[in-house]
């Protein structure tokens, strides 16, 4: 493909991707060779037959064979048409391709006879590249042209090329890019790259809002983002000023739309010496019908945007257990949600083993200890002090997990001591008395190395080992989902795993729970509601041993471990476990993982919550 041509045409297009873009950012693609099982026969055995196998040669030569036949006019039965070029083909080749020309060749449409095709809405250079894809199995995307080149396809259903396309703009995404991707997103209907794209243009407002790109955005599309909830603007003062630009870019066609857009600002978040300043000096401002009204409504957008917090990782081990005692982690890791690491700061003397952690009113509840002893302990994050918590009415048991619902914090499960067998107790703080208090116990079996979370007001506490579990024999996994509704003080079964699992991590977005981590080959997503489940999109790194957390609709995955064996069964040896650093940030509202830095050390079988900033 001549690249120049590709410029030709990219020019042509109103909004062009290629504006803000490096031209050395090329993506070639060859789907020419299929990936075949190879049977390698080192035998002696003389074959006088003179048979050949050429399955790993053939659909090159078969796709180099019909390149001829177009070149030679050979069999050529239909020209399609666009721009005044003409590009001959064959129906078969197209039909093959494209389920629009297979459904335009195969029935009744009066275009099945012609010879000669006009097709509109694409632009020639994209046709022809799509023509030669349907022959050669190779395509090469460029910001030049994967703008028309994507429209056609997505018109003409080439499913291949369109998935390049997306995975080319997805892997690209950047402030001067991100606009006009999730523009062309919403004109091709491709909801995982519109909302990926959206999510960019969020998180990184105050940078897009300053591209030249911003400035040409239809009303419908800044409307929408300046009046989510995840913009990221360090000040709502920021959104006002962005909306006053866009709107000065244009002021006799868009002075229409200012008190519209006025109406997704945040006035109470708004400095008040700032906005008696900016209406005496801004007459476009101040002379917008009912705006003093409207900047001293406070009831309207009262909450923040955005919710800025950071992450917080306790306890695991930071090497295989080879190393004893040496690999425990014993330092408090304070990270960004960009996972910058702000601060590392050595864990409280009195914990040996971090056991599980949840978030209440900002604070951290952390149950822990050592050997045969667990207690519960507060950590105020806004002034990083530890408090011990009242004694558990089970003192002797480890392994146990945590949940936060309507403002209590309950511990579940886990190993009780000296047996080694798995807990039914649940209890649940009480803050008025500072003790811990028993509640219904789970059902017919304990668990320990189980998933848990909150949703619609009730505990789910997803597989995990169960009550017939020993020191040497921990195979004993269920499929079992327990359900506690607080209102009645009863637990009972919900729809059951797909298989029984243990060491999973369970996180709330909305109405449903996402399942991470352990021998998941995906996410799997719990719909509370309708009590079903879907397999999601799967991890880039492997999650064994993971810890997970949530912000809004992010997951975040952090750390984990590979395992040296190549079985399958239940009993994981400590001993193989290879620990890594990756970091992983699931959006549920993409279906995307996305790899972030790393954590800065390797760490497995540790916990993460994320609290508002202080």
């Amino acid at each position: 493909m001549d690249d120049s041509d590709s410029d030709s045409v990219a020019d042509s297009q109103t909004t062009d991707i290629s504006n803000s873009m490096d031209d050395s950012d090329i993506e070639s693609v060859d789907d020419s060779h299929s990936t075949l099982d190879k049977t390698v026969d080192n035998s002696e055995t003389v074959d006088n037959t003179n048979e050949c196998d050429d399955t790993d040669c053939y659909p090159v030569s078969f796709l180099q064979r019909l390149q001829g036949f177009r070149s030679e006019g050979h069999l050529v039965d239909v020209t399609l048409c666009a721009e005044g070029r003409e590009i001959p083909c064959h129906r078969l080749v197209l039909s093959a391709c494209s389920d629009y020309f297979h459904a335009m060749f195969g029935g009744a449409h009066s275009e099945s006879k012609k010879d000669k095709i006009e097709i509109g809405g694409v632009s020639a250079e994209a046709l022809q590249q799509l023509v030669d894809y349907a022959y050669s199995a190779k395509i090469t995307v460029t910001f030049d042209n994967v703008q028309a080149l994507f429209e056609a396809a997505n018109m003409l259903q080439v499913k291949g090329v369109e998935d390049r396309c997306e995975h080319f703009l997805m892997n690209n995404l950047g402030p001067e890019t991100c606009l006009v991707t999730w523009a062309l997103a919403d004109k091709v209907l491709c909801e995982p790259l519109l909302e990926t794209a959206k999510l960019y243009v969020l998180k990184h407002f105050e940078d897009v809002c300053i591209m030249e790109e911003f400035l040409e955005l239809p009303v419908d599309f800044l409307k929408a983002f300046i009046s989510d909830d995840g913009l990221h603007a360090k000040k709502e003062e920021r959104v006002l000023e962005a909306i006053m630009h866009w709107v000065r870019h244009d002021l006799k066609e868009r002075h229409s739309h200012l008190k519209e857009l006025l109406e997704c600002v945040r006035f109470s978040q708004v400095d008040r010496e700032y906005l008696e300043g900016i209406l005496k000096m801004d007459k476009v401002l101040a002379g917008v019908l009912g705006i003093k009204e409207l900047v001293q409504d406070q009831t309207r957008h009262a909450r923040p945007r955005h919710i800025q917090g950071e992450i917080l990782v306790f306890g695991g081990r930071t090497c295989a257990y080879t190393q004893g005692d040496e690999g425990n982690n014993y330092n408090m890791y304070r990270l960004t949600l960009n996972c910058d690491c702000v601060d590392s700061s050595p864990f409280p003397p009195y914990f040996f083993h971090v056991n599980a952690a949840c978030v209440v009113s900002s604070d951290v509840f952390i149950t822990g200890g050592a050997y045969a002893k667990c207690y519960a302990y507060r950590y105020k994050p806004s002034v990083g002090s530890w408090s011990k918590l009242g004694p558990l009415v089970n003192e002797k048991r480890l392994f146990n997990r945590m949940v936060a619902l309507q403002g209590q914090a309950y511990i579940v499960g886990g190993i009780g001591m000296p047996k080694w067998r798995a807990v039914y107790d649940v209890e649940v703080y009480s803050e008025s008395t500072d003790s811990w208090n028993l509640v219904a116990p789970l059902l017919n079996e304990g668990v320990k190395d189980f998933g848990i979370a909150s949703c619609c007001d009730k505990i789910y506490v997803f597989g995990g080992r169960t009550g017939k579990c020993t020191l040497s024999d921990q195979s004993h996994n269920t499929d079992a989902v327990q359900c506690y509704d607080p209102t009645q003080n009863v637990w009972s079964y919900a729809a059951p795993l797909p298989k029984a699992m243990e060491e999973i991590t369970a996180c709330t977005v909305n109405s449903k729970i996402y399942l991470v981590g352990g021998k998941l080959a995906h996410v799997l997503c719990y719909d509370a509601q309708q009590d079903c489940y879907e397999k999601m999109t799967s991890p880039l790194a492997s999650w064994s041993d993971c810890s997970a957390t949530t912000c809004g609709s992010d997951i975040y995955i952090i750390g984990g471990c590979d395992h040296n064996d190549d079985d399958d069964d239940d009993d994981d040896d400590d001993d193989d476990k290879v620990p890594h650093a990756t970091v992983q940030r699931y959006n549920v509202r993409s279906n995307t993982m996305v790899l972030l830095q790393d954590f800065p050390v390797t760490i497995f079988q540790h916990i993460s919550v994320i609290v508002p900033n202080a």
